[in-house]
């Protein structure tokens, strides 16, 4: 597709086809065109459970009562590490190998600590911040690649969390149904966006 046609054709749809499977490969493909979004640092603070098998689905429907968790090929629950600018993270090592001094490293991840994340919600609202970014370029890759996908904040997280074990550090910011429209359903027209004047202001 081209981009216009992109943006003006992905849609947040209800119904996904249970009998329409998605290739691993084409996923895979997906995948690696959405992570080029943007992170704060580039430090990529997120993991990705992609809940594909029955079992797995049902494990996650008693934490999310929504269809969609069974119906869709999968469902991709987007965890965002709010700690996620600490020593560990080895994109740091990546930067060295491309010539960052360690001492540099050091003065980015003390600013991150005393000036950008001092607090609690400061940390989790960057790993909000970047894990949206990346939800974001994964709805418009899979729908270039004629993927259909749904977001979804409707669910219990500390259940997602003790579920699929996910460490406490971290914050499930989404889930997200990806698969094929159910073509004998109908989706509702999409609704009216703001424009231009109505939400921008130049100065």
């Amino acid at each position: 597709m081209n981009f216009k046609d992109v943006i003006s054709k992905r849609r947040s749809v209800n119904f996904f086809d249970p009998n329409k499977d998605l290739d691993l490969k084409l996923f895979e493909d997906i995948m690696n065109e959405a992570v080029l979004a943007p992170s704060a640092f580039n430090l990529q603070p997120w993991e990705i459970i992609a809940v594909h098998s029955p079992e797995a689905k049902e494990k996650l429907f008693t934490a999310c009562n929504q269809p969609k968790i069974k119906e869709a090929s999968m469902t991709l629950i987007l965890v965002g590490d709010t700690f996620g600018y600490g020593r560990d993270n080895p994109m740091w090592n990546i930067k060295i190998d491309l010539g960052l001094k360690e001492e540099k490293v050091g003065q980015l991840i003390n600013m991150c600590e005393t000036v950008l994340y001092p607090t609690e919600v400061k940390r989790n609202a960057m790993a909000v911040r970047d894990v949206s970014l990346l939800a974001m370029a994964i709805m418009l890759c899979a729908k270039n690649r004629g993927v259909d996908t749904h977001p979804m904040i409707g669910f219990d997280e500390d259940k997602v969390k003790e579920l699929f074990d996910i460490d406490e550090d971290k914050t499930v910011v989404m889930l997200l149904s990806i698969g094929y429209f159910d073509e004998t359903k109908t989706l509702n027209p999409r609704e009216r966006r703001l424009n231009f004047s109505e939400i921008c202001t130049v100065l």
